[in-house]
């Protein structure tokens, strides 16, 4: 009997010691925090993946993050009746996981509203984002582009989704899930959510 016990006590002790131990929730960067200082920092969830972001109060404009209905990403806006409409911020396009990001363009171009002819997705070193993937002109419609913004701010040539004079517009391959790209639109200023803490939920 008391052989019995032992042995049951060890398997208790060793269960107990394979438990993974809680992740801890993210914590946004300082900057993050002296701008949103009275905003609630919380998880969002979409259809498919789940980010971390702040929800602000009327002193912020009611802005926040809410999931996207059409695109399956999110959507940045404000829950008052008179707040600015939802702008999409962050899409995912699905792609096989051995496949470039080149594979998604025609999903892209798709979404992206009126485009140049020559539009691409160009893989690029893009500062403290890393590698990413920029929607512009090529050729002589990115020569011409260029010209032409360098006089004055040009519409963005290859749609929504693409580069344009004001604000930063990618496309990434998802962290924990190479069958998707994701597009984010950061804006001019710092932004409420946090792209790194983008992840696929596990049902």
């Amino acid at each position: 009997m008391r052989a019995c016990l032992a042995v049951a006590a060890m398997i208790s002790v060793t269960g107990c010691m394979q438990q993974s131990a809680p992740v801890a929730d993210p914590v946004p960067s300082q900057a993050m925090r002296d701008t949103f200082k009275t905003c609630k920092w919380e998880k969002v969830e979409s259809r498919t993946l789940v980010i971390w972001s702040y929800a602000c109060g009327e002193d912020m404009g009611n802005v926040r993050l809410t999931a996207d209905t059409k695109t399956g990403g999110f959507a940045l806006g404000s829950n008052v009746p008179d707040g600015t409409s939802p702008r999409s911020v962050i899409q995912p396009f699905p792609k096989s996981a051995n496949a470039p990001v080149s594979a998604i363009l025609s999903a892209v171009l798709a979404a992206t509203g009126a485009h140049g002819a020559s539009c691409q997705l160009v893989e690029t070193d893009y500062g403290d984002w890393g590698k990413v993937w920029l929607l512009e002109p090529t050729g002589a419609e990115r020569v011409a582009y260029d010209k032409a913004n360098a006089v004055e701010p040009q519409a963005n040539p290859c749609g929504e989704l693409g580069i344009g004079p004001a604000g930063d517009r990618f496309f990434r391959v998802l962290a924990d899930d190479p069958t998707r790209v994701i597009y984010y639109d950061m804006g001019s200023e710092i932004q409420i959510f946090d792209p790194s803490t983008l992840r696929t939920i596990s049902r």
